[in-house]
């Protein structure tokens, strides 16, 4: 049985911490679920006892709500910034010593930005975040306990090894590809008849295959196209029962899925990142068919769509601009 702390600041979502705390509680029990250092004596050490606490757990969520980034002090100063600011240190002290930190975004938050976050959190914004919604704060919560119950190892694996992507060499190519890094929309292909539950005809062994064999956790390097530019993709994906979670890397920057599902042999998620050279943030929708070993992509953002062919890949590198 894991144990969770959870972070939070007391102003920005104490609401949502509460309601986290008794769902996530009530599934592996109280006595693994921590939200607060209630043991400082006068005295001690804050920031040696918040470490300790923080190094016994398994994983630490850090609930993030709109104003998570910029809730000032009295004093009129940032507090994530500031040396002896608790929910820092908490998160630090979890980044530090490589245990698993999970961003929920609660209230309509927005996961940081690197460049937004103080230096002893910037690894933050590479890990995989969670959306929880108030409308469907339970079901998106179950989705979170699922993604705690895996071995501590398999959850961490994924974000410590993945490659810090760089600039695209000349920025001529870049502003194109800015364009190009679409995500896919595939939405106006015909999509396939729900079965039901009753006993039916089965679908083709083909279809069955696809669905039933559909684990593709694991790395993936997708070679794309838009217009005369082609350039590579690289996923990281984990699969939980019909959900997707993971990380993609384009030649302009990373992110981590949002929103991501799995079912019928398709794939569907969401991306946000701000491009290494660009200062307004890319929303890229993504979709995909799984057939086998490979997966047919399509990327779609404001600017038009890619497609092209994913494979798997043993490891993760910085993606590159194929085409001069």
């Amino acid at each position: 049985m894991p144990d969770i702390f959870i972070s939070y600041r007391r102003e920005d979502t104490s609401g949502y911490a509460g309601r986290l705390y008794d769902q996530v509680s009530a599934h592996f029990g109280g006595d693994h679920v921590f939200m607060d250092v209630a043991d400082l004596e006068p005295g001690s050490d804050f920031v040696d006892t918040i470490e300790k606490k923080v190094g016994t757990c398994d994983a630490l969520i850090a609930l993030i709500g709109k104003n998570w980034l910029t809730i000032k002090d009295e004093q009129n100063q940032v507090r994530l910034s500031r040396p002896g600011d608790f929910v820092s240190v908490e998160i630090a002290a979890a980044l530090k010593r490589n245990i698993e930190v999970v961003p929920v975004l609660v209230g309509g938050a927005k996961m940081p930005l690197q460049r937004e976050l103080p230096e002893s959190l910037q690894l933050l914004s590479r890990r995989q975040a969670l959306e929880i919604s108030d409308v469907h704060f339970t079901r998106d919560v179950g989705d979170l306990i699922e993604a705690l119950k895996r071995p501590a190892g398999a959850r961490t694996a994924r974000s410590h090894k993945l490659a810090k992507p760089a600039l695209v060499a000349g920025i001529s190519t870049i502003c194109v590809l800015a364009a190009g890094i679409g995500i896919l929309t595939w939405r106006n292909a015909p999509q396939p008849p729900k079965q039901a539950e009753a006993p039916a005809a089965a679908p083709p062994a083909s279809s069955s295959k696809i669905v039933d064999n559909a684990n593709i956790s694991g790395n993936w390097m997708a070679v794309v196209q838009k217009n005369d530019v082609k350039y590579e993709i690289y996923f990281t994906f984990e699969v939980v029962g019909d959900k997707l979670f993971g990380r993609a890397i384009y030649p302009t920057g990373e992110a981590g899925i949002l929103n991501g599902t799995i079912g019928q042999g398709k794939i569907s998620f969401t991306t946000k990142h701000v491009p290494d050279f660009a200062d307004e943030e890319a929303t890229i929708t993504v979709e995909g068919i799984v057939s086998g070993d490979e997966i047919q992509v399509f990327t779609q953002d404001k600017d038009g769509y890619s497609k092209g062919v994913a494979h798997r890949v043993t490891r993760v590198n910085q993606p590159k601009v194929l085409t001069p």
